[in-house]
């Protein structure tokens, strides 16, 4: 017989374990010390957690819970969202076929080099507000 997986005598300690695979962990368990241990342990734990003293939860703690909640805020409309992201995206493309069109490889360095610094020097600002407006968020 194989040794049982700690899921296998957990389903033989609760009683989840159908008539022939019970019998046949029974029998391991019996033979096996340290499957024995193991489920002497779990017995254990679970005669600790029957003795601590426990009260059931407010009828209405559901109803209170959900009206501390706060309602998720209506999302934005996707075409107002794409329109944001498509027009300076716009502008950053044609301003570099532009600076290519007009300069050559030297210019187009420079605008994508001047590009990579803008957004280098914004990106700090733009993480600390998405972190408040997650936390704003979070907080209602």
């Amino acid at each position: 017989m194989t040794h049982p997986t700690p899921a296998e005598l957990l389903e033989l300690h609760f009683g989840e374990a159908g008539p022939a695979r019970r019998s046949r962990l029974a029998a391991h368990r019996r033979s096996c010390a340290t499957c024995r241990a193991l489920l002497d342990d779990v017995a254990w734990a679970e005669r600790l957690l029957a003795e601590l003293p426990h009260e059931e939860p407010p009828a209405d703690g559901l109803e209170r819970l959900l009206a501390r909640l706060a309602p998720a805020p209506a999302p934005t409309p996707r075409r107002a969202v794409a329109w944001r992201a498509a027009v300076p995206s716009v502008a950053a493309v044609a301003g570099g076929v532009l600076a290519v069109a007009l300069g050559g490889g030297t210019a187009a360095l420079a605008f994508f080099a001047a590009g990579s610094l803008v957004t280098l020097s914004l990106a700090p600002a733009l993480i600390l507000e998405s972190q408040r407006r997650g936390g704003a968020a979070a907080g209602r």
